[in-house]
């Protein structure tokens, strides 16, 4: 079995590499008996339904588990360069090991990477569903409801944390960076687009894009006082 795959990083390397796989079958029908003088390898003396069968286990489908791998680069998510991490085999395999961003860790690979690995006590460990967090708030934009019909009103980081909140992303008002009145009615048109940066934690922050979608909080009551009258069905 062949599988090909692009190299994470360069789109345009393609990769071939050979998957040994296991499979085990059952016969569906019972084999046809032969007489002893005819050849068991005349196949024209068989039926079809002799050649019908059931997968009993398929290796490739099964979960491979975990594997130890040095990282040879610095992955984003995974590890820093000479790191010795426990990763899918399926991204082992179909990522990493193919485009030689990690290698096995033999005792010539590990002493390969000695000078890297005496580095990586000083450095941070970051999870992987950090930058997963960060990716994600990076390519949202934010909608900011507000009430513009107001004579003073600016956008707050309780309207920030609020609006968080409503995409299922909980923080604290500290985590977020917003000076003070930074944008209010003066500074503020109508469909332009700001950043505010959330701090993610003490290591990594993100630029949000936000935009504000102006509410009018009568109305919004007077339709919910209007569902409470209507009969129930």
């Amino acid at each position: 079995m062949i599988r090909t795959l692009i190299r994470p990083l360069q789109s345009a390397r393609i990769i071939q590499i050979p998957i040994r796989t296991t499979v085990i079958v059952e016969r569906v029908h019972p084999l046809t008996k032969l007489r002893p003088w005819e050849n068991i390898y005349d196949y024209s003396k068989y039926k079809y339904t002799d050649f019908q069968y059931r997968i009993v286990r398929d290796t490739d489908t099964e979960k491979w588990g975990n594997i130890d791998v040095i990282l040879a680069e610095y992955v984003e998510g995974v590890g820093y360069k000479g790191e010795i991490v426990n990763v899918p085999r399926e991204v082992a395999y179909r990522e990493l090991l193919p485009a030689q961003l990690a290698l096995y860790p033999t005792t010539e690979n590990i002493a390969l990477f000695a000078e890297e690995r005496k580095l990586l006590v000083d450095r941070p460990q970051i999870s992987p569903f950090v930058m997963k967090c960060r990716d994600y708030l990076k390519s949202i934009l934010l909608q900011i409801p507000m009430n513009l019909k107001l004579k003073d009103w600016s956008v707050t980081r309780d309207n920030i944390r609020i609006a968080l909140r409503r995409i299922n992303v909980m923080c604290d008002e500290d985590a977020i960076m917003l000076e003070e009145n930074a944008v209010n009615q003066d500074t503020y048109k109508l469909g332009e687009e700001f950043n505010v940066v959330l701090k993610i934690n003490p290591l990594v922050d993100v630029s949000i894009k936000c935009v504000i979608v102006p509410v009018d909080k009568a109305k919004l009551w007077d339709e919910y006082q209007l569902s409470k009258r209507k009969p129930k069905a």
